[in-house]
């Protein structure tokens, strides 16, 4: 009888292995040229108005149209104590590294059709994406801190009201920060405060 099992265990693997197989869920669609939220994906796109002082709709920003350039998308908070502290980080390696943004402000069908994306390919797009705060309360955090905006600011804010790209970015705490490079691909994901040397060796990996 022992014999008899001894001879059957490979029998029983082999359709265990088979069921195992058929069974097994579905594979996942995505690949690494799907846009995901993911280290070595392409950055899903989204359309976000721009922060103004005078607290009306802005021109919007399509992240589409920053191909060709490094990104460090950031998604902060007024009330978040960790981004408050990491703002003037923000703001230093933005005047160091950037300036993209500032040099082609302009409406967003012209933004869409790729005008002025030829300006400025060696510097770096630094996004501020509010989570779901009004114009008025950033702007008083703005004033307080010193900041500025609009086209004498390097660093330029967007405005997610809806938190609609936050959930598309998977963003379960604030701050939460992506370094994506010149193609659009996500090479770096930065989970809390960050300092100026965090800050400058995440930059490093994307640019060219």
């Amino acid at each position: 009888m022992i014999n008899r099992w001894h001879a059957a265990i490979p029998f029983i693997l082999l359709l265990g292995a088979g069921w195992i197989w058929i069974s097994r869920p579905p594979i996942d669609a995505s690949t690494f040229t799907t846009p995901r939220p993911a280290l070595h994906h392409p950055a899903p796109d989204f359309t976000l108005p721009f922060f103004n002082t005078a607290g009306e709709p802005g021109d919007r920003f399509f992240l589409s149209t920053a191909m060709g350039r490094p990104v460090v998308l950031n998604f902060w908070a007024t009330w978040c104590g960790p981004c408050r502290r990491e703002f003037p980080a923000l703001q230093a390696a933005a005047a160091r590294h950037g300036g993209c943004v500032a040099q082609g402000q302009m409406d967003g069908e012209n933004r869409q059709n790729g005008v002025d994306r030829d300006q400025g390919l060696d510097c770096v797009l630094f996004l501020g994406v509010n989570q779901g705060e009004n114009s008025d309360t950033i702007a008083r955090f703005l004033n307080e801190i010193g900041g500025q905006t609009g086209s004498n600011s390097e660093l330029e804010i967007l405005l997610d009201s809806s938190l609609e790209v936050g959930r598309r970015y998977n963003v379960q705490g604030l701050p939460l920060t992506y370094f994506i490079d010149a193609e659009g691909i996500i090479r770096g994901v930065w989970s809390g405060e960050m300092n100026s040397v965090i800050l400058a060796e995440r930059i490093a990996e994307i640019l060219p």
